[in-house]
């Protein structure tokens, strides 16, 4: 398949030296949803970018430090829960709008995947987040999800007319990338199925590598002069691209267009080549360590500022404090 829609990248990713944060997802998810959740209608510029994946890198480094994380992650690689009660940054997960579920294979042999029957699937979850999505423009409120997936976390920012994908791993987006983006879906967003798909030694076809067209500026980019000229001169790059897509159109076949088309980016792009090497691994016989239904299960935690509870202030409890104690010793005098 080939994505044709807007996209944004970084100078860097989180495994760059700049950054140094090689499993540093987790962290660097809970800094930039804090960062959404303080500048609501605003994407990051580049430097923007560049400065929270350094962070976010950091916080996972001093995170690594401590000497209880260490022996329960000896890989480094932290769960969520962990990061948020660090506190690297005032954010909190709402259960009552966050979803747990499983994509579900295009074949199943029977009984292996049992587990399925009656549990939510993607497309379930994705109802919900559309539903949700529809009513952002009446409230105001920030539609910001943390997405768990294969070992990995990236973001998925929710607006009324569009969606947001923001990951800090580059190779995410196709091999070799060592940049961190932010793929934008909505009303100019094409998805094409290719023609004469052919499968490669490794089980991966051509039509899972994707073919990003479109650069887009963020909202507020417009107040870095500087970065402004060098996304035009990227977005130049990226034009010729989608003129040579046009001239292909004849012989390809849309499968989705518009913001839904994130949907289709998610289980035919991210999900599809893990999907189908499970299905191989049983197809032979070989099992994984990892247990089957966390190879299948996706997770969208949707995210808030973290309510603190009201602090009172030294003075006025030491104020109170002394008023008590006269009221007291008024009364033993009297």
């Amino acid at each position: 398949m080939k994505l044709q829609t807007e996209i944004f990248f970084a100078s860097i990713d989180q495994r760059s030296e700049r950054a140094a944060g090689e499993s540093a997802c987790t962290a660097l998810v809970a800094v930039i949803a804090d960062w959404f959740q303080n500048n609501r209608e605003l994407m990051p510029i580049k430097s923007q970018f560049d400065s929270l994946i350094r962070e976010g890198s950091l916080e996972w480094r001093n995170l690594c430090e401590n000497e209880t994380y260490r022996e329960r992650f000896p890989d480094k690689h932290f769960d969520l829960e962990t990061v948020l009660q660090a506190k690297i940054r005032p954010l909190s997960v709402v259960s009552g709008k966050s979803f747990i579920g499983f994509f579900h294979p295009e074949v199943v042999e029977e009984g292996r995947f049992d587990f399925l029957h009656g549990a939510m699937s993607f497309d379930n979850i994705w109802d919900e987040i559309s539903r949700a999505g529809s009513e952002c423009a009446s409230n105001g409120e920030p539609q910001v999800y943390i997405v768990s997936w294969n070992d990995h976390f990236f973001i998925l920012k929710v607006e009324a007319e569009a969606y947001y994908i923001i990951d800090t791993l580059g190779e995410r987006l196709y091999e070799g990338c060592n940049q961190a983006y932010i793929l934008k879906f909505d009303s100019s967003t094409i998805i094409y199925k290719m023609q004469n798909i052919t499968e490669s030694s490794d089980d991966k076809t051509t039509s899972d590598q994707p073919i990003v067209a479109g650069a887009g500026e963020s909202k507020n980019q417009q107040a870095q002069q500087a970065e402004q000229v060098n996304e035009k001169e990227e977005g130049s790059t990226v034009e010729a691209e989608i003129t040579k897509l046009e001239e292909q159109k004849e012989e390809e076949e849309v499968v989705c267009r518009g913001k839904e088309s994130c949907k289709e980016y998610i289980k035919s792009f991210l999900a599809a080549i893990p999907i189908r090497e499970l299905q191989a691994d049983i197809k032979k016989g070989l099992m994984a360590s990892t247990p089957l239904h966390h190879r299948l299960q996706i997770e969208f935690h949707y995210t808030q500022f973290l309510k603190l509870l009201p602090t009172t202030p030294v003075a006025e409890v030491m104020a109170n404090a002394s008023q008590s104690l006269e009221l007291s010793t008024t009364e033993v005098a009297a």
